[in-house]
């Protein structure tokens, strides 16, 4: 009888692990080219390691949750889960079920007992579905934020691309008309660089963003009103987590910088490197059809299993097509 050790079984683990990395790694740089390449080898690799912790922390499992869930992060970013202006997102763990209620005893009765009804025969009833999970709610989440990128990014990324045009323009906040407030001009901006993706998100996730993003931005003191409008708008582009992004290392580097303590200065040199990035690559995905393919194709399993399931041997042989009809 073969026996395998505990030790022989995590050594197998690891094996399978790191051989699920490297095609996640192959898919990223099929389907991602440009930002793998901006990001080089070994950033790349931190960015998977970071998304699979992130999506398994989130009861995420199976080689086809991975796969979406990292293909979210690169067109949306890494923190879309959590992101204010996304709140059209459903979490990926469901809410817990309430307590059951503990059923009432009944009162006791004076006097003779009635006759016991007699037991109706048990109804047929339909199997209950399969409990929902991070990975099954993974598939249509998925579905919305590609029919959402449709909306407001373009199929073909060509409203992305748009925006870049006019956030480089380098008067951009001077074009602005007049508004009776700071938050008021941020929404105009937004609206400038995106009207797509403006009008899709509406006035509740705008000013969500707006708040969540004022509040960093003073964080990592960015507090003159042109870096704050840069700060904004790049939330507004790439994910309000940019700041701490493992796709954007840039934007850590920037905003951590001891010798940037001025914030004019700080949010100037924001601005410049993410420009200089943005001009590299775009976060989105040319082909966003085929990615997807793929990547739902992926089965639904852990990518840590090491013992492949036995055939079934009672499913009817499949015959071969002759050769002079393939």
């Amino acid at each position: 009888m073969l026996v395998i050790r505990r030790s022989q079984m995590k050594v197998f683990e690891q094996i399978a692990a790191q051989r699920f990395e490297a095609g996640l790694l192959d898919h990223l740089r099929t389907f991602f080219p440009e930002q793998a390449a901006a990001l080089g080898s070994t950033q790349l690799g931190r960015v998977v390691r970071y998304g699979m912790q992130r999506a398994e922390s989130r009861g995420v499992h199976t080689e086809r949750g991975l796969y979406l869930y990292l293909a979210l992060m690169f067109m949306l970013g890494s923190a879309f889960d959590e992101d204010p202006q996304l709140a059209w997102m459903p979490p990926l763990q469901p809410p817990a079920p309430p307590p059951a209620e503990e059923p009432r005893q009944p009162e006791p009765q004076v006097g003779t007992a009635p006759a016991p009804a007699p037991t109706p025969p048990p109804e047929e009833t339909e199997p209950a579905p399969p409990p929902e999970t991070p990975d099954t709610r993974i598939v249509p989440l998925y579905e919305q934020a590609m029919a959402f990128l449709d909306r407001t990014v373009g199929p073909d990324n060509e409203f992305l691309r748009q925006t870049l045009n006019v956030l480089r323009h380098p008067r951009v906040f001077e074009g602005l008309p007049g508004a009776p407030s700071f938050g008021h001009r941020v929404l105009l901006l937004l609206q400038t660089l995106a009207p797509e993706k403006y009008k899709a998100l509406g006035d509740g996730a705008l000013r969500a963003l707006v708040r969540s993003g004022y509040e960093a931005a003073k964080y990592h003191g960015v507090t003159t009103e042109s870096g704050m409008m840069n700060y904004l708008a790049l939330a507004f582009v790439l994910g309000s987590g940019f700041d701490r992004d493992p796709l954007y290392p840039w934007a850590a580097a920037v905003l951590s910088d001891p010798a940037l303590a001025d914030p004019a200065q700080r949010g100037s040199a924001l601005r410049e490197n993410a420009l200089k990035a943005l001009e590299k690559c775009l976060p989105g995905c040319p082909r966003r059809a085929e990615q997807s393919a793929a990547a739902l194709a992926k089965p639904a399993k852990s990518y840590r299993r090491i013992v492949e399931e036995p055939p079934d041997f009672s499913a009817p042989p499949v015959t071969p097509m002759p050769a002079d009809k393939m």
